[in-house]
């Protein structure tokens, strides 16, 4: 990978620092991500802590019911029995858990700007390896034309900070903190990255680099059409 590239990675070390909690492809805190649905790569792991989940919860609740049972001389010891304070368990444990999703989900819901700007933080990194991969076909095939490479680095440079701008915003929003004093100088940063972004995409619209230009430039004025609306509340 050819220098500078990597740096304009937002990485999940980095995500957990701008949001405050812990960032994953299924997860944002204690909360679920919207997108999971969308692909394998992230249906999988919601699907792992799932079971893992509904596993805890009846190895937690099991003990308890045993005590509970025997304490009320509901385990005789008969067949029935044994099979019925199964399926009690099986029932309360699946209660804990469908309570357990609804709260996960709940919790999203209260989350959407932040899960919408992490979308827009997969993009902008999806883009970098398509230039990743791009700058590799160049390395075997010399010849090849892959024009403005400066100036998609530098769309994506500002598109990175417009983004980190965004979370931070998003961060101070949500933890009710000195949002009106930094407002402003955001606001200046986020208009400032955007004009470089409109700017560059008209430079380099007939090179190849431009679809991805155009597709950073499409993720500043999402940003900026999210801030429009926290401004306006």
């Amino acid at each position: 990978m050819q220098s500078g590239l990597e740096d304009l990675r937002i990485t999940p070390h980095q995500l957990e620092k701008l949001t405050g909690m812990e960032i994953s492809d299924a997860f944002m805190g204690r909360a679920y991500r919207p997108t999971i649905f969308r692909s394998f790569h992230q249906l999988l792991p919601f699907l792992i802590t799932e079971a893992l989940t509904f596993g805890l919860i009846l190895v937690f609740c099991l003990p308890i019911g045993l005590v509970i049972a025997r304490g009320f001389g509901l385990l005789s010891g008969d067949a029935s029995n044994t099979i019925t304070f199964l399926l009690v368990m099986l029932s309360f444990s699946g209660l804990l858990f469908a309570g357990w999703n609804v709260y996960m989900w709940w919790q999203g819901k209260k989350l959407r700007t932040l899960a919408h700007l992490l979308d827009q933080v997969d993009k902008h990194n999806q883009i970098i390896e398509a230039v990743r991969i791009m700058d590799e076909l160049r390395a075997v095939r010399p010849t090849m034309q892959l024009l403005d490479r400066t100036e998609v680095l530098e769309a994506l440079a500002a598109t990175r900070e417009t983004l980190i701008n965004a979370l931070l915003t998003e961060k101070i929003l949500r933890k009710h903190q000195s949002f009106i004093a930094r407002r402003q100088e955001l606001f200046v940063t986020i208009e400032t990255n955007l004009a470089t972004l409109q700017t560059l995409q008209i430079d380099a619209q007939a090179s190849e680099y431009g679809q991805l230009l155009n597709q950073a430039l499409q993720i500043g004025l999402s940003l900026r059409h999210e801030i429009d609306q926290w401004y306006e509340h």
